[in-house]
């Protein structure tokens, strides 16, 4: 992969040069012109390498470029007089010299003589709070990779932000009902009481930002099944910003979707509806599940 535009030129022309492949047929390949192929041949072949290396377009000379002996008036009077370029603006026109002040403004600050200013950046401190387990347990969805039958599966990730408990489900959709089980069977299996819950701003969490607008009575919208569930059983239901992913080092990798499953797997996943295992003091059950 060629890293800058020199790189990319020699990548067309080489197969040119070194008559492997006609111009004219490159040049259907190429998106670039058939006269860029052309004219960068030319300078490989008298140039070399260095030749194709893509020269400034600046021009050299500009006929409304302020005359040095005024740029050096400019600068004399502003190490004199420390005068701001308004100032110079109205000193300068006393001696018969017309220059706006934007102009002798850039004129001192190319050359450096205007005065930085300091900025005082505020430094945050972030205080992480110490949580007990069951106090907040971010729930997340993912694509299992691959297909089964042409099937596409998901994968229900709960994790538990004090303990690191994990729990996962796989299920055909991600629809409300699946959801809904799925949580349903998180507060059954968890170790702990769960008294919050954390999930993104998709609709099979929540509808905040896609039904309450839209609801007949937008002061008593209609909720969603899970923050009417979660109003019933006294468990907080938090949303992260939207646009804004909220992924911590307990994520990397937690919710990382399962490998391809093939049929022979998916049966032997039927069977064993369970696996506990423990690891580094962290408690991780995994339970599979194809119908929900």
């Amino acid at each position: 992969m060629p890293k800058n535009i020199k790189e990319e030129r020699l990548r067309w022309i080489l197969p040119i040069q070194n008559n492997e492949v006609r111009l004219v047929d490159a040049a259907k390949l190429c998106p670039y012109s058939k006269r860029s192929l052309e004219r960068w041949l030319r300078l490989y072949r008298k140039c070399g390498a260095k030749g194709l290396k893509p020269k400034s377009t600046q021009p050299r000379t500009n006929p409304r470029e302020t005359p040095i002996r005024i740029k050096e008036r400019v600068l004399e009077l502003r190490r004199e007089t420390k005068l701001c370029a308004l100032k110079l603006h109205w000193k300068l026109g006393k001696e018969g010299i017309r220059l706006h002040p934007r102009t002798i403004g850039k004129i001192i600050k190319k050359e450096g003589l205007v005065r930085k200013y300091r900025v005082r950046r505020i430094k945050y401190v972030y205080l992480k709070a110490k949580l007990k387990p069951g106090e907040l347990v971010e729930i997340d969805i993912k694509y299992v990779p691959g297909r089964l039958n042409k099937k596409r599966y998901y994968q229900l990730t709960a994790i538990d932000c004090a303990s690191r408990w994990r729990y996962l489900r796989i299920y055909p959709d991600f629809s409300n009902y699946s959801v809904m089980l799925f949580v349903k069977k998180l507060v059954q299996v968890a170790p702990f009481s769960i008294r919050a819950i954390k999930t993104d701003n998709g609709s099979s969490f929540t509808n905040r930002h896609t039904g309450y607008l839209k609801s007949a009575t937008p002061h008593n919208p209609r909720l969603h099944p899970l923050d009417a569930w979660c109003e019933k059983q006294s468990i907080d239901h938090f949303l992260i910003d939207p646009g804004k992913p909220s992924r911590t080092e307990k994520w990397k990798g937690a919710t990382a979707p399962t490998r391809s499953i093939s049929t022979k797997g998916l049966r032997l996943l039927r069977k064993q509806s369970s696996n506990t295992r423990s690891g580094c003091g962290i408690c991780t059950t995994t339970t599979w599940s194809t119908a929900g």
